[in-house]
């Protein structure tokens, strides 16, 4: 088969395309009047195309999982004899498949892998097993699948897998997948928790103008707090445009969705995020966070700084209709967060609640340093909804960010001593149409013209904040 008809069935006919490419567009400057760490990787990505194909991200697709008729050879693992009780390793089976235009099934069964199946080059592979279920002996430190990397692989496709993790001392990276091009994931499953010292899924796309997508992946169990590892990575190897699609990350020590070390574009859509530390969704420039739930309500010991969204770096980042809930944390600096190395993003219709006190629903922190070539506004707050418990401390942080933009905001807070929004050490803001009520000072600004227009302030004061306000906006 060509390059061609390989790109559409397992990137085309996925949706990737679609939905890679009406996610694409970076937010636009304002037009309207106005007056940790870590070393960060070197970045610059280029323009981002604009959409030819819009997709809805809800769609279905009809066509997944892979067609076997599709490819060249099928081998059934049963079929070529491995055991489907889960006694026998089918490691050697695997060993011996040549991978290029090639499906493995899994038929219904439990497969066990004693060690890792590795394949470095390949072209048009897929895996499927929507009812086989993956185990592994205790302390084998994986990954199971080992797929791509510094070979020359590309078009991969993996359907239906579970990971059954729930045998103690199991828990080893499931999927490692590193291609140029043409990644499609969909409907893995990670069971149980996952207690070795060893990071969980691995994704990337390794060339500037390849694609992927990786659907409906389920980690819901964490990960064992006594290790600092991370649900799914996107690495630095990561050159070109992957999407996560209505995925579920739950209970990581070191992050959920970690993918601001990666250099190329990543959008995250749909989906729901829980109870990580350091960041539950994390992302640098160029991406998109849309329509993602994150909820922080479980505060685990060893789990540190329970944020929820983290934006790390770089400019064309974009946080969309999202939900955050911050109910209870170990320690949390923010639902969302600008980091110091971050130059641009856009936060817009989004609605955060915050019920743990001293923890902000945004944080724009002090820039390490901006370029020279940003927008007008590099921070811009709109369609922004606040509400919740949370006492102490300030609801929107803005320190030394010049420019800020924050409009239409709604911010509702009734705990003891919340103030609304602090700006702090920041020139040429603007804030417009507004309406903030809480119990402390609505609006502290130091060091920082700040441009009004139409904007409504509220103090309740201690005896407002023992029945609740009443916002009075939307």
């Amino acid at each position: 088969m060509g390059r061609d008809w390989t790109r559409r069935e397992l990137v085309e006919r996925l949706g990737a395309a679609g939905l890679l490419g009406s996610l694409a567009g970076c937010p636009s400057d304002d037009p309207g009047p106005g007056p940790d760490e870590q070393t960060p990787t070197p970045r610059t990505p280029g323009p981002t195309p604009e959409s030819e194909t819009p997709l809805d991200v809800e769609r279905q697709t009809e066509e997944w999982p892979p067609d076997a008729e599709r490819y060249g050879t099928v081998v059934d693992v049963a079929e070529a004899g491995g055991d489907t009780g889960g006694s026998e390793s089918v490691l050697p089976i695997l060993e011996s498949i040549d991978p290029d235009d090639t499906l493995v099934r899994f038929p219904p069964g439990e497969y066990r892998l004693d060690g890792s199946w590795r394949v470095e080059e390949f072209e048009r592979l897929a895996i499927v097993g929507p009812e086989a279920t993956i185990t592994t002996d205790p302390g084998i430190t994986g990954p199971l699948f080992g797929l791509g990397g510094d070979g020359d692989a590309r078009d991969l496709a993996i359907s239906g897998l579970t990971f059954d993790f729930r045998r103690a001392d199991t828990g080893p990276r499931p999927i490692y997948a590193a291609v140029e091009d043409g990644l499609a994931v969909s409907d893995v499953t990670v069971r149980g928790e996952m207690d070795l010292d060893q990071d969980g899924m691995r994704f990337g796309v390794t060339r500037e103008e390849g694609t992927g997508v990786v659907r409906r992946l389920r980690m819901p169990d964490g990960g064992d707090p006594r290790f600092t590892n991370t649900g799914c990575y996107v690495g630095e190897d990561h050159r070109g445009h992957v999407a996560f699609a209505d995925c579920r990350i739950d209970g990581f020590p070191d992050n959920g969705l970690y993918a601001s070390p990666a250099v190329g574009r990543v959008d995250v859509v749909g989906g729901v995020y829980r109870n990580s530390g350091v960041s539950n969704v994390r992302v640098s420039g160029p991406a998109t966070v849309r329509g993602v739930t994150v909820r922080c309500d479980e505060a685990r010991r060893s789990v540190p700084n329970m944020r929820g969204i983290r934006l790390r770096e770089g400019s064309g980042v974009l946080v969309e209709n999202c939900r955050v809930v911050m109910e209870k944390v170990t320690a949390s600096d923010g639902g969302i967060t600008c980091a110091k190395w971050l130059d641009e993003a856009t936060i817009r219709d989004t609605h955060v609640t915050v019920a743990a006190d001293d923890v902000p629903a945004v944080w724009a922190k002090e820039p390490d340093a901006v370029g020279a070539d940003v927008r007008r506004h590099p921070i811009q707050l709109r369609g922004l909804t606040v509400d919740g418990s949370a006492a102490r401390g300030a609801a929107v942080k803005v320190s030394y960010r010049d420019g800020t933009l924050i409009e239409d905001l709604c911010l509702c807070q009734s705990g003891l001593d919340r103030d609304g929004v602090h700006v702090l050490a920041s020139a040429d803001g603007v804030l417009r149409r507004a309406n903030i009520t809480v119990t402390g000072r609505p609006l502290v600004t130091r060091r920082a013209p700040l441009a009004r227009r139409d904007v409504r302030l509220h103090s309740l004061g201690r005896i407002g904040a023992l029945g609740g306000p009443s916002c009075g906006c939307r």
